[in-house]
């Protein structure tokens, strides 16, 4: 086909000549390079979703009782000996005062039996002492006869059997005055005795309604104390709530005791060795730390719903195997960042790397 111009006739070609095809190039490398971060990652590391956990140390009241006041919210920080909140149990106080009322009239009935017990001792001490006196007198009495007759029979105005009869009369009063003197010791000792007891019992008694009292105070309003430094998590209960003894109200998470709990597929157990090294990718913090493996669990676990990121990681189509990862060289400023429920990628390295300036072509 010829077109004429000024020139004359020229000749043109009716072919278009086509571009190099950047876009589609471009394209095929994107997606090359897609399937490469995706797939290589996963042929050198086997790897798992995870959460930050911790040996959770929980609030609990010792007995049943209704939460009065919080003074804390979830996520706040709290210090040990921090009041986190008060408790009471009004049943339970009105148990405890009329136990006090008991105890303060078996006080007053102890006392009367005990004043009584030491009187009756003193009594008997005294009626004691005066059959010893009454002994004694009656036995200088005799020493004085005694000595008249021993006087008269050296003389020889006596015969020896008066004599004689006088000297028993008067041992025998001695001998007597002894005894008594002992009963009236004995008496003496017994009295201290009763005293002592008595002494004691009231103090015992006054001990145990001082707890009891104490114990009442206490379950009329209690104020429960933070037992470790950390963040409070887990906040379940409300203020006018009744919690049975024992049961968390809240509980706090340190850092110093925090742990990774990872969700491995069961096929990549394999890798997973007990005091093996991992790494750790936490939510938060700018580069990864290290973690060793201390528990595989045996048992087969859904994953928690904040991991969940597929339909196909539902409890009906997947299970995985839970991996407890230690946290042990963390440094202090990366552990301070940790926070409970973080989400966490675990790693476990299963092959060599390639490196181009290995010396051997592969490090680890």
């Amino acid at each position: 086909m010829r077109i004429r111009s000024w020139r004359g006739l020229t000749p043109v070609s009716t072919s278009v000549r086509r571009s190099f095809p950047w876009a589609r190039v471009l394209l095929i490398v994107g997606f090359i390079a897609i399937l490469a971060y995706l797939l290589i990652p996963n042929y050198f590391f086997a790897s798992a979703d995870a959460l930050v956990q911790g040996d959770l140390v929980p609030v609990t009241p010792i007995y049943r009782a209704r939460i009065d006041q919080l003074f804390v919210n979830c996520d706040d920080h709290v210090r040990a000996g921090q009041k986190v909140a008060v408790v009471s149990n009004f049943l339970v106080q009105a148990d405890y005062q009329q136990q006090l009322q008991q105890a303060v009239a078996s006080e007053s009935l102890s006392q009367i039996a005990l004043d009584q017990g030491v009187a009756a001792a003193r009594t008997d001490a005294e009626a004691d002492e005066q059959k010893y006196l009454a002994a004694n007198a009656d036995a200088q009495r005799l020493q004085q006869v005694f000595a008249g007759y021993d006087t008269a029979y050296k003389s020889g105005a006596i015969g020896r059997f008066e004599w004689e009869s006088k000297r028993a009369d008067w041992q025998a009063a001695v001998a007597l005055a002894a005894g008594l003197r002992d009963v009236w010791q004995h008496a003496q000792e017994h009295v201290t005795r009763v005293e002592s007891d008595n002494t004691a019992k009231l103090a015992s008694d006054r001990t145990a309604e001082a707890r009891v009292q104490a114990l009442a105070t206490r379950v009329g309003a209690e104020a429960l104390t933070a037992p470790v430094e950390g963040y409070i998590v887990d906040c379940k209960q409300r203020p006018q709530n009744v919690v049975e003894a024992g049961a968390p109200i809240f509980d706090i998470f340190s850092p110093d005791r925090a742990y990774v709990l990872a969700y491995f597929d069961p096929n990549a157990i394999a890798y997973a060795h007990i005091d093996g090294d991992v790494e750790v990718d936490v939510t938060g913090l700018s580069k990864p730390i290290a973690g060793r493996i201390q528990n595989v669990y045996p048992n087969l676990d859904k994953l928690p719903p904040q991991l969940e990121k597929f339909f196909w990681q539902h409890v009906q189509w997947s299970e995985f195997r839970p991996v407890r990862v230690a946290l042990d060289h963390v440094p202090a400023s990366d552990r301070a960042q940790l926070y409970y429920g973080a989400q966490a990628r675990v790693k476990i390295r299963i092959r060599q790397t390639w490196h181009p300036f290995g010396l051997f072509g592969f490090v680890r």
